[in-house]
């Protein structure tokens, strides 16, 4: 579902894109000249001290009827007036209300997009979209692996291999494996080269991480599944080392979801 941010000014504005940008599928506009309203299913009012937005919500009543409705407040002086002078503008209730401080500028504009995304939580996959997310994987066999530890990143692009719903890696080693002894958590994406929004596919998984040795049963089925023999790696010069990824959280977005006609982004939390 799309959100729309309105604002007042500069100050706002500014607000709004920082917001819209964490939160995702979310368009920004200035309140006097606002876009279609049936393109969009939720509506953040972003006020600022001076409130000049109050005298268009009588109008706004019936475009807004039936779409969920968030304010953020700028001024302090208004964190408490602003939520009721916007509800009895509306003739409706709000559902939900945030402050952003000029103290505490950045954090706090983080921690409002946290709390709407944890308000408007991305869709759970259904058992189809789970199968979807499988069948995905399967069809591919190369992505890139997210590593990193005390504020250092690295990106590597890697094959693998999707046996029993966990991911498998194997590796000549590098930084990675640094990134791995101390932070035992990693990110993955598979996705489709671009063409257009009809064919769109990209998978984000992220995961625990558990390294595996030779002589690991694990590491002897994926092996296997990929392909690579006892015998050729005995044969080699250097050892191949095994990383299992344990996926907790998958996003899909997938073309496929909206001829189904669901939304576009699904989610898969595993515990």
């Amino acid at each position: 579902m799309n959100t729309l941010y309105l604002y007042e000014d500069e100050a706002t504005r500014k607000i709004a894109l920082m917001v819209s940008r964490m939160v995702g599928m979310g368009a920004c506009a200035f309140y006097e000249s606002p876009p279609s309203w049936q393109r969009y299913g939720r509506v953040v009012l972003v006020m600022g001290e001076r409130g000049d937005m109050l005298s268009s919500l009588p109008e706004w009543r019936e475009p807004l009827s039936g779409k969920a409705l968030v304010l953020l407040l700028t001024a302090k002086t208004e964190i408490r007036e602003g939520p009721a002078a916007v509800e009895e503008g509306l003739g409706r209730s709000l559902a939900a209300s945030f402050f952003v401080s000029s103290e505490n500028f950045l954090e706090d504009t983080m921690e409002t997009a946290r709390r709407l995304k944890a308000l408007w939580p991305a869709p759970f996959a259904d058992e189809e979209a789970v199968q979807a997310m499988e069948d995905f994987l399967a069809q591919h066999n190369t992505g890139v692996l997210t590593t990193g530890s005390n504020g250092t990143l690295r990106a590597t692009p890697i094959e693998y291999v999707f046996v029993g719903q966990k991911l498998y890696f194997f590796s000549e080693g590098g930084e990675k494996f640094i990134h791995l002894y101390r932070n035992p958590r990693a990110a993955f994406a598979v996705f489709d080269a671009f063409t257009d929004t009809d064919h769109l596919g990209g998978l984000q998984i992220e995961g625990s991480v558990r390294l595996l040795e030779p002589a690991d049963p694990a590491y002897q089925a994926a092996a296997a599944a990929k392909g690579i023999s006892e015998k050729r790696l005995a044969a080699m010069a250097v050892v191949l080392h095994g990383i299992e990824l344990t996926p907790q959280r998958m996003t899909f977005v997938w073309s496929g979801f909206a001829k189904r006609k669901q939304p576009l982004r699904q989610t898969r939390c595993i515990l």
